[in-house]
């Protein structure tokens, strides 16, 4: 596991971690002696050798990663989780982290400045269906994205999504992404209750992408969206 360089402008107190599965190890035992009895059940339910190694070697990573900064030992960690399935720190709110994985890779990311969500990817996955569900007007209008860029789109979606802790599929419509000339995104939504959120892409292994969303309250600490974007244009 090593920690990934960050783009310059995403604010300090903010870690992601790039971790590489050993579908063929068979040293996963201090791994799996670190997960409570919930989190060995949910591996336990996957049919697939490489789907168990990626959740028990997951978890195990993040506990470890968490243990540090808490200085408790991993398996005493407790985790709570919202209404969508996002996992807290149970009694040290001010620790968020996220996790992914694809193929043959995980990103953990961890902050002290607020909700965190990330997502990785495989660049080959077939997106082409998806087009009508993922897309807001102003996407639709605008032309930015497109088959051969859909993946970058889909990432950044789906990692603010997750550091705003909502469903994916219900919300992807309700956000719209202008890509910035530094690798970050200008993230406008219209839902009045959410936060505000940044989003950047993150520099991971070749056919692969991803992005980290970060909230805030305000206006983009990154860039200021246009203010003639309008959900009714």
């Amino acid at each position: 596991m090593k920690r990934l360089p960050l783009p310059e402008t995403i604010p300090a107190g903010i870690e992601v971690w790039l971790l590489e599965f050993d579908f063929d190890s068979t040293w996963l035992a201090d791994d799996w002696a670190m997960l409570s009895a919930d989190e060995q059940a949910r591996a336990q339910r996957f049919h697939r050798q490489q789907d168990r190694v990626r959740a028990i070697a997951t978890r195990a990573a993040l506990r470890r990663l968490l243990a540090e900064r808490v200085v408790l030992p991993p398996n005493e960690l407790h985790f709570v989780t919202g209404a969508f399935g996002k996992p807290h720190l149970q009694a040290h709110p001010g620790i968020e982290f996220n996790v992914s994985h694809a193929g043959s890779f995980a990103l953990i990311a961890l902050s002290t400045q607020g909700e965190i969500g990330i997502d990785i990817e495989q660049r080959q996955r077939d997106v082409a269906y998806l087009d009508a569900h993922v897309l807001s007007s102003v996407e639709h209008a605008e032309g930015i994205w497109s088959s051969q860029n859909f993946i970058e789109l889909w990432v950044v979606k789906e990692s603010v999504l997750k550091a705003l802790g909502w469903g994916i599929a219900e919300y992807l419509q309700a956000i719209t992404v202008r890509p910035n000339h530094d690798g970050s995104y200008c993230i406008i939504h219209d839902q009045g209750e959410w936060a505000g959120v940044d989003a950047w892409s993150i520099g991971v292994p070749l056919h692969y992408a991803a992005a980290l969303a970060l909230t805030h309250q305000g206006k983009s600490r990154v860039h200021e969206c246009s203010a003639s974007l309008s959900y009714a244009d």
